[in-house]
């Protein structure tokens, strides 16, 4: 997202968020950093195109969990992406919302057998010299792949304060044979853990709406995530 513009009963504020989108054939996921926090908002859901207009149906969002949302957008090509603008219900004081925001495309023309929206299923932690793993089942992350580009968030209980906190990563990846892929992320609440450090994925994949990814930390721990395709 290049700019986001607010416009309350006619009175715009310009807001400073760099947002990041992905579409695929049938869902989207947008995350960004909150101001000032390394804390992510987030959201994904399925879409259709009706009479001009995208139709975004939201049905997981960060803090709000499990959500039924549905927006229209009106859209605008532009020659290097788009604007979207949405009509938001008013407040309780009767005041109505515009919400602009302005895109470039930054897709590329690859596929992959990685490229559609995923959620985590299960994931593993074997530390490094050996020790007892850590399991998490059915654990809230999901993943979106497409044209050379990868964003995933996450909603889980912070141990110390017992509180929902969300985390994001946004970035490229490229696929090296069938099965490894790196990613490259450009843009995370893990700033000096990820940001612009390639993080190598060994993929098994179970048929085409199943994968595994492992991924050895430089600390030698290792992650063995498992992803199931959203229909």
């Amino acid at each position: 997202m290049q700019g986001q513009k607010v416009s309350i009963d006619g009175q715009d504020s310009f807001l400073n968020v760099k947002q990041f989108k992905i579409y695929t054939d049938r869902h989207f996921m947008y995350a960004h950093a909150l101001p000032g926090d390394s804390l992510a908002e987030f959201g994904i859901g399925t879409y259709s195109v009706q009479n001009g207009k995208v139709i975004e149906n939201r049905f997981y969002t960060a803090g709000g969990g499990a959500a039924q949302e549905t927006f229209e957008l009106g859209v605008m090509k532009a020659a290097d992406g788009y604007s979207q603008i949405i009509n938001l219900p008013p407040d309780n004081q009767g005041r109505r919302y515009i919400l602009i925001e302005n895109y470039r495309d930054v897709s590329r023309n690859v596929r992959s057998p990685l490229d559609g929206a995923w959620k985590m299923t299960r994931t593993t932690t074997y530390p490094k010299g050996g020790g007892k793993p850590i399991v998490t089942n059915d654990p809230v992350q999901f993943k979106v792949y497409e044209s050379g580009h990868v964003i995933w968030a996450n909603d889980h209980m912070d141990s110390a304060t017992q509180k929902r906190m969300s985390t994001f990563g946004y970035g490229s990846f490229k696929m090296n044979g069938a099965n490894q892929a790196v990613e490259t992320i450009t843009q995370s609440s893990f700033r000096t853990a990820l940001v612009g450090k390639p993080v190598t994925l060994k993929l098994a994949f179970t048929g085409k709406d199943r994968y595994q990814q492992t991924i050895v930390w430089p600390n030698g721990d290792r992650d063995v995530e498992e992803y199931e395709r959203l229909k």
